[in-house]
């Protein structure tokens, strides 16, 4: 069995709304590497609709906050709490999110499904960096392998896309945001979330379901 590679991420940025029924979480930071992962834990407490989206490739607005595009190509995968994988997604969603300036893809993930209460885990990763087996406990396929990416077209370095011909050279750089949870054990003590946005995203994100 192998160990699994995962961290807390240490957001740049992290904002925390909870208006009645539902409550978001928005986070920003940046790998240093290509095996690095991050895991998020959100809470559902009762059945509803929770989406997971990203913003770091192509970048987008959410709420007050603009992320730059550049980011590198994710992958967003979604536990349960007995650490079984749910669904993944890998982008592909031209419309819903943006379209990168760059490489003209859509490769920011967003996945969204009915939850039933409990506890789950989103773990955002570099594409194709996806569960070994299904299993949270069981890792990810490119955990110890740093460089991955840029491996595939004979190349040092990191963050290399694997969604273009040429491995186009991208950052470490993610933003991610969670809507519909009712809380976030992994977020930081209340002294350092800043209040902010409304229900209102939630219902924008809300617009189309995208479930494995």
């Amino acid at each position: 069995m192998r160990t699994l590679g995962l961290f807390l991420a240490i957001p740049l940025l992290l904002a925390v709304s909870r208006p009645a029924q539902c409550s978001q979480i928005f986070l920003q930071g940046s790998f240093a590497n290509d095996a690095q992962t991050a895991a998020f834990v959100f809470n559902v407490a009762t059945t509803e609709i929770v989406t997971v989206q990203s913003y770091g490739y192509a970048g987008g607005t959410f709420g007050a906050t603009v992320v730059s595009a550049g980011g590198f190509a994710p992958n967003v995968t979604v536990f349960d709490g007995a650490g079984q994988e749910i669904g993944s997604d890998n982008g592909g969603h031209c419309g819903t999110t943006n379209t990168d300036p760059t490489t003209g893809n859509c490769d920011d993930p967003v996945f969204q499904n009915t939850y039933t209460p409990g506890q789950y885990t989103a773990v955002l990763s570099v594409w194709d960096n996806v569960s070994v087996d299904g299993t949270l406990a069981d890792g990810f396929v490119q955990d110890g392998n740093p460089g991955f990416t840029c491996g595939e077209f004979g190349l040092g370095g990191n963050f290399c896309d694997v969604t273009t011909a040429l491995g186009d050279q991208r950052t470490g750089n993610y933003a991610v945001a969670i809507v519909g949870a009712d809380s976030f054990p992994s977020a930081p003590e209340p002294a350092t979330i800043s209040l902010m946005l409304g229900a209102g995203v939630a219902a924008l994100l809300a617009r189309r379901k995208f479930a494995s």
